[in-house]
């Protein structure tokens, strides 16, 4: 069984190439929890821990929803959809639908959902002969709650559910462990410093147990990671602005040759950043390009998007993004696209 599943896993992340980060770099599971969402962010190098304060924030730093307050528009709702593996097999994408809300002054919840369809695969008996099809797929429910701790700090909370199948039971040499689930829990802290025109942000995200499909010998564990982020005002005019962001992530787990296990600890040979800019007119207009470093596939490679807000223009808050990422080395770019209204 163990053998069927590595080589199902193994085909994926051929077809996939990086777009399967965590578990192509160093082992771990739920790889749906590895792709950033929101193309706005997407777009600037894959960065958004201090900037993020919309329903996407539930993904980069539950801290940034605390201000959703202080928007003019307190109700927020996205749509996000990808294809991972255009041209290869059309069929493997990711979809993520948010909705975040301001609760009083000093509060605010987020609900997500996120899916990601492997496509459909073969399945082969030992000898290699193809026995069936099956589909595979992983999702995650989420929520979130923050609060503000004073003016200018905010600080958040989230819970998740994840759950996977990558093989039909029915396949498998053990007629079972062809699924799995676990929880993670992520906190995160936004502070705001407006005389310097400067968010800084920390975050953790996916802390939890390891996902097991048949026992603890076969499991992995959540992608948890560790990520400080920054945004910068460079410029704010009556009708043009320009911000700068940056983000700088770790995994939090590592393999323990002693324990012959992954166990919690930096892996620093697994670091990845992001840096990008956004230029704006008149906040109805969004022009943003990045940078992404990854050691997983060796990414080292430009971002870019663009972004409209039909608010001044039809009087409704009507939100589009869309970016290009890369996803490994020798790999086409991918394409993200968010559409979202705000009240």
């Amino acid at each position: 069984m163990k053998r069927l599943l590595t080589v199902t896993l193994l085909g994926l992340t051929c077809i996939f190439g990086s777009a399967l980060p965590a578990l192509a770099g160093s082992g771990a599971g739920a790889i749906v929890l590895s792709f950033p969402i929101g193309a706005r962010y997407n777009a600037l190098g894959e960065s958004g821990a201090a900037l993020a304060q919309d329903a996407a924030a539930t993904w980069f730093n539950a801290g940034g929803l605390a201000f959703m307050a202080d928007r003019q528009e307190t109700s927020d709702f996205q749509l996000m959809y990808s294809k991972l593996a255009a041209g290869l097999a059309d069929d493997i994408n990711l979809s993520w639908a948010g909705y975040a809300s301001a609760v009083g002054n000093n509060g605010a919840f987020g609900v997500t959902f996120t899916y990601l369809n492997m496509g459909e695969q073969t399945a082969t008996d030992e000898e290699g002969n193809a026995i069936g099809t099956f589909r595979s797929y992983e999702f995650v429910i989420q929520g979130n709650y923050a609060l503000k701790l004073s003016q200018n700090v905010g600080l958040g909370f989230g819970v998740k559910y994840f759950r996977d199948k990558l093989a039909d039971d029915n396949v498998l040499q053990d007629g079972s462990g062809g699924s799995g689930d676990s929880f993670g829990v992520d906190l995160g802290v936004l502070w705001k410093v407006p005389s310097a025109r400067l968010n800084l942000a920390a975050a953790v995200a996916n802390l939890g147990p390891d996902i097991k499909h048949v026992d603890a010998d076969q499991s992995d564990p959540m992608p948890r990671k560790f990520t400080v982020g920054l945004a910068y005002g460079l410029l704010s005019s009556e009708y043009m602005g320009l911000l700068l962001v940056g983000d700088y992530q770790l995994p939090l787990y590592k393999w323990d040759d002693d324990k012959e296990d992954y166990v919690y600890g930096f892996e620093t040979n697994q670091e990845e950043w992001g840096i990008g800019a956004e230029w704006n007119y008149d906040r109805s207009l969004f022009l943003r390009a990045g940078y992404k470093s990854a050691s997983y596939g060796d990414i080292e490679d430009w971002t870019f998007g663009f972004g409209v807000d039909l608010k001044n223009w039809v009087g409704q808050a009507i939100i589009f993004d869309f970016a290009q990422v890369p996803q490994a080395k020798g790999l086409d770019k991918v394409s993200r696209f968010t559409l979202g209204y705000r009240w």
